[in-house]
């Protein structure tokens, strides 16, 4: 009887052992594979942001342009053949891997410090993102007055000025954009290369 007993309690153990093992075994493929796909995400948004860097220069030019036929129709009324192009080319940055690793719980069983550094880098892409929104509804304004141009001979002083005012807060927020997505660019960096082969 007592032998029968042990054998019992030795094939629970065995069994609850190899359940414990296959656990163990798919939690490391869940881990695996959220970070294979946040680092692929992060990899992709760090391109986006990358080329989206290089439109800003361009777009301030055209900003400090419009500034310049403002300060014309203030001084003169008058438009000779001058044009005004205002446009922006945003980022598309994506955390649909994030989302995913935290729905499948596959950040409660990484490490502290991997999530933490997760964590950062998307917190500054959220922020990165409300800057490039503030600067969208920025140039909306702007663009809003572009009327002014067709009608130059009956816009007013005060017209002139609030549109030359709203292009200069929206050269101001592309500056924020433009900062807060360099030092993205370079946490994006920081994060690859740690978990680089």
């Amino acid at each position: 009887m007592v032998a029968h007993l042990v054998l019992v309690t030795l094939g629970v153990l065995i069994a609850l052992s190899f359940e414990g093992f296959g656990s163990w075994r798919e939690h490391r493929a869940l881990v695996r594979e959220a970070r294979a796909n946040i680092l692929s995400e992060i990899r992709d948004n760090q391109k986006e942001l990358a080329s989206r860097l290089q439109k800003i220069p361009e777009e301030r030019k055209g900003l400090e342009a419009a500034i310049a036929v403002a300060q014309k129709l203030v001084d003169t009324k008058k438009l000779d053949e001058d044009k005004v192009q205002l446009g922006f080319v945003t980022a598309d940055l994506r955390d649909a891997s994030r989302t995913t690793a935290a729905v499948t719980g596959a950040f409660g069983l990484m490490e502290y410090d991997e999530v933490k550094k997760y964590a950062t880098v998307y917190g500054h892409q959220e922020l990165f993102l409300r800057a490039q929104t503030a600067a969208i509804q920025d140039l909306t304004r702007s663009m809003a007055a572009i009327n002014l141009l067709e009608h130059s001979e009956t816009a007013t002083i005060r017209e002139l000025e609030e549109w030359k005012m709203n292009l200069r807060l929206t050269i101001a927020a592309l500056t924020v954009e433009e900062g807060l997505g360099a030092g993205l660019v370079e946490e994006y960096q920081r994060v690859l290369e740690g978990h680089e082969p």
